[in-house]
């Protein structure tokens, strides 16, 4: 199962870097992504670590984003790991899965995520996030947090 994973990222255009201990760490639209190899084969998750720094804000409004990035989020889980907010995206293997349609799906759902934050919880008109998944953005650049600073952005 890991190497029809590992094929689907290269086909996809995902330059893999192994991470001992972790698994795989890839970059997409200036995040960092993790593929954590936990070494069960039949389940799969890709994760965008410390989005955000639990001392950027004081502890109550940090897990009430979190509580908040929970609630509303679909397929997303957010944790917090070492002081900081990290987003998962975690699935069982069930059958023949098509990687190269799933990985994307999964990627995207993160991403949105990340999007969700940076625009201060805003939701699209329909009650969840499968529109803004699909290309429906919102723009009105207040953040969850005022002034969060994302850690997993490189620039």
């Amino acid at each position: 199962m890991k190497e029809k994973i590992l094929n689907a990222f290269q086909n996809l255009g995902f330059a893999m870097e192994y991470m001992e201990e972790v698994g795989y760490g890839f970059d997409y639209e200036s995040l960092h992504y993790l593929w954590m190899n936990n070494g069960d084969e039949e389940f799969l998750c890709i994760t965008i670590p410390a989005v955000f720094d639990k001392s950027d804000s004081d502890e109550l409004e940090f897990y009430q984003v979190i509580d908040k990035l929970n609630s509303t989020l679909k397929y997303v889980k957010v944790n917090e790991v070492n002081n900081s907010m990290w987003l998962f995206y975690e699935r069982e293997m069930i059958g023949d899965e098509d990687f190269e349609k799933l990985l994307p799906k999964m990627i995207f759902h993160l991403e949105h995520a990340v999007r969700f934050l940076r625009n201060g919880g805003q939701n699209t008109n329909n009650d969840n996030d499968a529109d803004a998944i699909n290309g429906n953005r919102i723009d009105d650049g207040d953040c969850i947090v005022g002034d969060v600073d994302l850690l997993s952005d490189n620039n």
